[in-house]
């Protein structure tokens, strides 16, 4: 998939060698956090990115032709005192994570457009919302914060927990009746087109409905 590289990072990309940086946005309830994965500070997208080193790993960011939630996993310096402290203190589940990727040129810039309507770069990879998050002490790459991060298909598997009840109305839309009748369909008979009476105005709305053998239709 090109997303939308521009023709500069293109050939950039097409050289024998070439630069890469991988950039991380970890959007935790308390701070924004914008790292990467090499040494210094960059800065793009109105934002100043902090260098990890070796440290920061990125594992590949999958595709395919199926529409399946692919997973990444980030792994991140603990000795990195900010990410410490919202690894171990902040609510960090289904908060967003943004990836991008950008492209160096032999002065240690980003690779741009003569003309900056064509710029694009770094260009976004793979967004999603942080899942799981180890803090691994004393492992063979030293303390390091491992976070594995869904993509934002995998909203489509989880389920949202409602339910179909008049309790469940209530307590979202106080006075909503949409529900109200919903115990008595259960196990129903509704006789059509017969001779009993039919539903009378304001049946509906009793705070106390009659049960399913009163309507017919």
């Amino acid at each position: 998939m090109s997303r939308g590289f521009s023709p500069a990072v293109a050939t950039a990309l097409a050289a024998g060698h070439v630069r890469l940086l991988s950039f991380a946005k970890l959007e935790f309830s308390g701070q924004t956090l914008y790292v990467h994965n090499g040494i210094g500070e960059y800065s793009f997208d109105g934002q100043t990115w902090q260098g990890l080193g070796d440290l920061a790993t990125i594992s590949a960011v999958e595709e395919g032709t199926d529409v399946s939630p692919y997973s990444i996993t980030l792994t991140l310096s603990l000795l990195d005192s900010t990410l410490a402290e919202q690894a171990l203190e902040e609510n960090y589940y289904m908060r967003p994570v943004t990836i991008y990727l950008g492209v160096l040129d032999e002065d240690d810039q980003f690779v741009q457009e003569t003309n900056p309507v064509n710029t694009k770069n770094p260009v976004q990879l793979w967004s999603g919302h942080m899942d799981q998050m180890a803090v691994n002490v004393g492992s063979d790459q030293g303390d390091v914060i491992t976070m594995t991060c869904e993509s934002q298909l995998s909203l489509l598997q989880r389920s949202r927990n409602l339910m179909f009840t008049n309790t469940w109305q209530q307590s979202r839309y106080t006075g909503d009746k949409f529900f109200n009748l919903l115990a008595f369909v259960e196990g129903v008979k509704i006789t059509w087109k017969g001779k009993a009476s039919a539903i009378a105005p304001g049946d509906i709305d009793l705070a106390q409905p009659k049960g399913p053998e009163t309507y017919r239709h």
